[in-house]
């Protein structure tokens, strides 16, 4: 059990450092390191079958800006316990569940240190200090992801998911409010910078439109996605298709800019 503990481990370090060392290819979404812990685990059918389910679920959390929440920690240790002990499938979301909200909780506390390890980095180079300012970004940094992320897989896959819910049943209910407020509060943040760079006075009715189909409508995501994807390639037609036989036709048309549509 240890050195099945250790693997998994190990998986989610490399899943969790995936964007933050080795650029963006994707091993820390749940499909990637559910199938890496089925590999390792001798049962990729169900490694890859539980990934699927989660990745499914995560769409749901998919972040914006700040905001969001981390599938990929409780997808490792569901899928791994579920391999371990036989457990039907649908199980591994009910093991994922406490560990997304434990997750949740750790990586709040660890963005607090990260914020301090910043402000350490901007005074060692302030002081010329540029070889300490470097270890603090490329030593301890990727280290306290690893620890935040290792020990508690670890502790989950070693002695089980009653670990995760006597954790969670610990943690007074003040503490999960004021953590749910305070992510709430940055994810309107986030949120709102996005909208900084992105919105203007041409497509800002798309977005009151989107926002009024999520909150009325009740489709789901995915649902309000395909609508989203038909409506652009509708516009795309009417706009270039229609000047593309104005061309042809030897009608004279105004030369199209394709940065047109640049932010004002």
């Amino acid at each position: 059990m240890f050195f099945k503990a250790l693997i998994v481990g190990l998986i989610a370090i490399f899943g969790r450092l995936d964007s933050r060392m080795l650029g963006r290819l994707n091993f820390e979404r749940p499909l990637i390191t559910c199938t890496l812990v089925g590999l390792f685990l001798g049962d990729l059918t169900t490694g890859l079958a539980v990934g699927a389910s989660m990745e499914m679920v995560s769409l749901g959390f998919m972040s914006i800006g700040a905001s969001g929440f981390d599938m990929n920690m409780g997808s490792i240790v569901g899928c791994a316990l579920v391999i371990m002990t036989g457990a039907d499938i649908n199980n591994a979301l009910a093991i994922a569940t406490p560990m997304t909200l434990l997750s949740t909780l750790i990586e709040t506390g660890a963005a607090v240190l990260r914020i301090s390890m910043t402000h350490m980095i901007d005074n060692c180079v302030e002081q010329g200090q540029f070889q300490k300012a470097k270890t603090i970004d490329i030593v301890w940094g990727p280290t306290l992801y690893a620890i935040c992320y290792f020990v508690p897989v670890f502790l989950a896959v070693y002695f089980g998911k009653d670990l995760i819910d006597a954790i969670n049943n610990v943690i007074p209910t003040f503490v999960v409010d004021g953590i749910s407020l305070g992510a709430n509060l940055v994810a309107f943040f986030g949120f709102a910078m996005l909208l900084s760079v992105m919105i203007n006075k041409k497509n800002a009715i798309y977005f009151f439109l989107g926002f009024a189909i999520a909150a009325y409508s009740g489709l789901s995501l995915t649902a309000i996605s395909i609508i989203a994807v038909i409506l652009a390639v509708l516009f795309y037609q009417f706009r270039y298709d229609g000047v593309s036989q104005l061309q042809v036709a030897g009608a004279p048309v105004d030369e199209l800019d394709e940065l047109d549509d640049d932010l004002d």
